[in-house]
């Protein structure tokens, strides 16, 4: 029997890269979003804008999250479009298209960690991300969903 909750919710998510030059770089977004349990499976949909002077639409996002083996994939729709997975110890390849073009896109993810509480879940993930097959950075992304 599948049982189904669904609510309103809010994302902060924080993305931290370390550049292979050791460069750093931090962004943080706000966003109101969907949040569904589907048999212990959480589904957040949430939407990103560009930054205030900068060119381009917003870009849907839905995030899936399990918990056994904790995993998280990510596909985002809108201006771009990717789809990725993030299991510990395993690396995803996918498209990463935009208008100007698609690249090639792989994650080597080292660590995911998932907590639930009551009133939010925490995700974290630690990955290496490479583009046309280089490495471009040790990555560090934080997901609160309230």
């Amino acid at each position: 029997m599948t049982t189904e909750k669904s609510r309103e919710c809010t994302v902060r998510i924080i993305s931290r890269q370390i550049g292979a030059e050791g460069e750093e770089q931090a962004i943080e977004t706000m966003s109101k979003g969907q949040l569904t349990e589907r048999d212990g499976v959480l589904y957040v949909l949430y939407e990103e804008f560009p930054e205030e002077g900068q060119p381009g639409a917003a870009v849907k996002n839905l995030l899936k999250i399990e918990g056994d083996p904790a995993r998280a994939s990510l596909k985002k729709s809108g201006a771009v479009s990717w789809r990725i997975v993030f299991e510990r110890g395993k690396t995803d390849a996918s498209e990463y298209r935009t208008p100007y073009g698609a690249l090639g896109v792989s994650v080597r993810t080292n660590e995911v960690t998932i907590l639930r509480e009551k009133e939010k879940t925490s995700l974290q993930l630690v990955y290496t991300l490479f583009i046309q097959g280089e490495k471009q950075a040790d990555c560090r992304l934080e997901a609160e969903i309230r």
